[in-house]
C-alpha cells in the first residue's frame, strides 16, 4: 500500500475522540482501545480454558463480527462506486488500527462476482502475542485477523467470502499470508470453512468441554480420596506387620524385608495361593505363618508339612489321607492334612521335592478343591488355603521336566521372594544383638555385646545358611565367651576365614567329591541328617538315598 493510499483515509476523519465524554467513536459506533498485551492474555485464557481448537473458532467468529460491522459502517459513509475500493480501504483501516501492516498482493474479481485475493500481514500483533505465550506453533495463529478479513470482505461484496492463513509469523514464517476466495471457489473445503464460522455447535462443544472438565475434576477428587484411603490402609498394614514381627522377634529393618512383609500383609486377607521362595534359613516359615495370622482363616488351623522329609508314599498318605486296608499298616481310616486344615491354611514346605505322582494329585486338589484318600473311591470337598515354600528354582525345575508346569502356574499365583541375608546386611547387627540377648538369657550368661571386630566379620560374611546360620554362630559365641563381649575368636572358623569349611580337592571325580562332601556334612552336624541336608542344599530324603548309595552311616 502506497502513502497516497493512506492519505485517502486520515485517522482524524475516521475517529471521533470525545475525552469530555470518555468516548471514542468510529462512524458513530463506539470503540475502545485495548493493548495488544491485554488481547494476547484474553486469547491465552481462552486457549487454556477451552483448548486451542475451540479457542480458534471463538476468535474467528469474534473477528468476523468485528470486520463485518466495520465494512457496513465504511460502506454507508464512503458510498464506494466499486466494492473493490471498499476492500482496499479495509486494508488501510486495519493498518491504521495497529492490527498489522496490510499489503494487498493480489486482488482479482472474476466474471460472476468471484474473488481471488492474496494479502500479507506484516508484524501481526496476535502472532507476536502467541509467540510470547506459547513459542512457535505448527499451525497459523492469526485467528481473529482471518475472521476480520472474512467478515469485512463478505459484508463489502455482499456474498460469502472466506479467508485462510497459509503462512504465519507465529509458525516460523517471516510474515503472515492469507488468501481469500468466494464460497464457490473453495470447492470441497467450503464445508469445513462454514463449520468454523457458522457452525451452531460451538456452544454445545463448550458445554461438552465444561462437562468433561467437571467429570475429570470429580474423577480426580475420587482418586485422591481413594489414594488417601489406600495410604491409611497401608499405614495400618505397616503397623500391623511391624507389631506382628515384633511379637515374634522377627527383624526386618531393611527395605527389602519391609517390602516382603508388606506383600505378605497385602495378600494375607485374600484366599490366593501363595508361593514363598527363598534360600534355606531366610525366614520363609515366619512369612507363611504371618500370612495365616493376618488372614480371615486366622481362627482356623495352621498345618504344615515338610515335603522333603517324607517318602513319596508317606507324603501322599499324609496330604490326602487313606482308608483302612489301603496298604500294609493302614489299620483305620485317616484324614489327610487337606482335611485337617479345612477352613485354615496348609503350609507345604520344600515343595520342590514333591514327586511327580503327588504333584498330579496336588494340582487336582488346588483346581477342584477336592481330594480322594489313598485307597478310597469317593471324593471329599475341602476348603483349605495352600501356601507353599521352596528354596529351589521351580522355573528351572519346570524346564528340566522335574516339576509340572501347570502346577507351578497354579501355585505361583502370587510369589514372594525373600532376599538372602547377604542382600540385606543392614539387618545383621540388629539380628546379632537380638540372638545374643536370647542366647544369654537361655544359657544364663552375662554376655551383652558383640565386639566391633566381630561385628565387621559378621557383616562381611556371605551367610550361605542365612539367618539360621547367624543365630547358630551367635549361640556358639555366647557359649564360648569369656566375658561380657563376643569377640572374633568365639565365632565359627568358617565365618572368620570367609569360607564354609568344606575343602575342595583337586579331583574332578563327581561321585568321589559328592561322597566326601556328604561325609563332611554329617561329621560337622554330628549325624543330624536334616542340618547336613540343609548345608548341602538337598532334601533329607535325597541325602538318605545318597547315603544308601555310598554306604554311609549316620555315625
Amino acid at each position: 500500500m502506497s502513502s497516497n493510499d493512506v492519505a485517502h483515509l486520515q485517522l482524524a476523519e475516521l475517529l471521533d475522540f470525545r475525552p469530555d465524554l470518555g468516548m471514542i467513536r468510529l462512524h458513530d459506533q463506539r470503540v475502545v482501545i485495548l493493548s495488544a498485551a491485554a488481547m494476547g492474555l484474553m486469547k491465552k485464557e481462552l486457549i487454556d480454558s477451552l483448548g486451542r481448537d475451540v479457542a480458534r473458532r471463538v476468535m474467528l467468529r469474534f473477528g468476523y463480527a468485528d470486520g463485518y460491522h466495520d465494512a457496513v459502517n465504511m460502506r454507508e459513509r464512503s458510498h464506494w462506486p466499486d466494492p473493490v475500493e471498499g476492500l482496499r480501504e479495509g486494508a488501510v483501516l486495519h493498518t491504521l488500527e495497529g492490527i498489522a501492516r496490510v499489503e494487498i498482493v493480489r486482488l482479482e474479481r472474476h466474471e460472476g462476482g468471484g474473488l481471488d485475493m492474496e494479502v500479507v500481514w506484516h508484524d501481526s500483533y496476535t502472532a507476536q502475542q502467541d509467540l510470547h505465550h506459547y513459542g512457535p506453533s505448527d499451525q497459523p495463529v492469526c485467528w481473529s485477523l482471518v475472521g476480520y478479513a472474512t467478515g469485512y470482505a463478505s459484508a463489502c461484496l455482499g456474498q460469502e467470502v472466506y479467508f485462510r492463513e497459509t503462512a504465519c509469523l507465529g509458525a516460523g514464517a517471516k510474515r503472515c499470508t492469507v488468501i481469500g476466495r468466494d464460497a464457490a471457489a473453495w470447492g470441497v473445503e467450503i464445508e469445513q470453512l462454514r463449520a468454523d464460522f457458522q457452525g451452531a455447535g460451538l456452544a454445545e462443544e463448550v458445554q461438552r468441554l465444561h462437562d468433561a472438565v467437571r467429570r475429570q475434576t470429580q474423577e480426580l477428587a475420587k482418586r485422591e480420596r481413594l489414594l488417601e484411603r489406600r495410604e491409611r490402609e497401608l499405614n495400618l498394614l505397616r503397623e500391623r506387620i511391624n507389631a506382628h514381627a515384633d511379637s515374634h522377634h522377627f527383624i526386618a529393618r531393611s527395605p527389602a524385608m519391609q517390602e516382603v512383609l508388606e506383600l505378605a500383609g497385602q495378600v494375607a486377607p485374600l484366599d490366593t495361593t501363595v508361593l514363598v521362595f527363598g534360600e534355606s534359613g531366610t525366614g520363609k516359615e515366619f512369612v507363611v505363618k504371618m500370612i495365616h495370622d493376618q488372614s480371615r482363616r486366622a481362627s482356623g488351623p495352621f498345618v504344615s508339612v515338610n515335603c522333603a522329609a517324607l517318602t513319596e508314599t508317606l507324603l501322599e498318605s499324609e496330604l490326602f489321607g487313606h482308608v483302612r486296608g489301603a496298604f500294609t499298616g493302614a489299620m483305620r481310616d485317616k484324614p489327610g492334612l487337606f482335611e485337617v486344615a479345612s477352613n485354615g491354611t496348609l503350609f507345604l514346605d520344600e515343595l520342590g521335592e514333591v514327586a511327580a505322582s503327588v504333584q498330579a494329585k496336588l494340582l487336582r486338589a488346588l483346581q477342584e478343591r477336592e481330594i480322594r484318600r489313598v485307597g478310597g473311591e469317593r471324593t471329599i470337598k475341602v476348603n483349605t488355603r495352600v501356601v507353599a515354600a521352596t528354596n529351589r528354582d521351580l522355573r528351572a525345575a519346570v524346564a528340566a521336566g522335574t516339576f509340572r508346569e501347570d502346577l507351578y502356574f497354579r501355585l505361583s499365583a502370587f510369589v514372594i521372594s525373600i532376599p538372602p541375608l547377604r542382600d540385606r546386611r543392614e539387618d545383621i547387627p540388629v539380628l546379632a544383638h537380638q540372638f545374643l540377648q536370647r542366647a544369654a538369657t537361655r544359657m544364663d550368661k552375662d554376655v551383652r555385646t558383640v565386639s566391633a571386630e566381630a561385628m565387621t566379620v559378621l557383616v562381611n560374611y556371605d551367610w550361605p545358611g542365612n539367618v539360621r546360620e547367624l543365630e547358630h554362630a551367635i549361640e556358639r559365641g555366647v557359649i564360648l565367651a569369656r566375658g561380657t563381649t563376643v569377640t572374633v575368636r568365639e565365632l565359627p572358623p568358617e565365618i572368620v576365614h570367609g569360607r564354609t569349611g568344606i575343602r575342595v580337592t583337586d579331583t574332578l571325580d563327581l561321585k568321589k567329591n559328592e561322597q566326601r562332601l556328604i561325609r563332611q556334612a554329617l561329621e560337622k552336624f554330628k549325624g543330624n541328617r536334616k542340618r547336613a541336608a540343609a548345608a548341602l542344599k538337598i532334601s533329607p530324603v535325597t541325602l538318605w538315598r545318597k547315603m544308601k548309595e555310598y554306604g554311609l552311616s549316620e555315625d
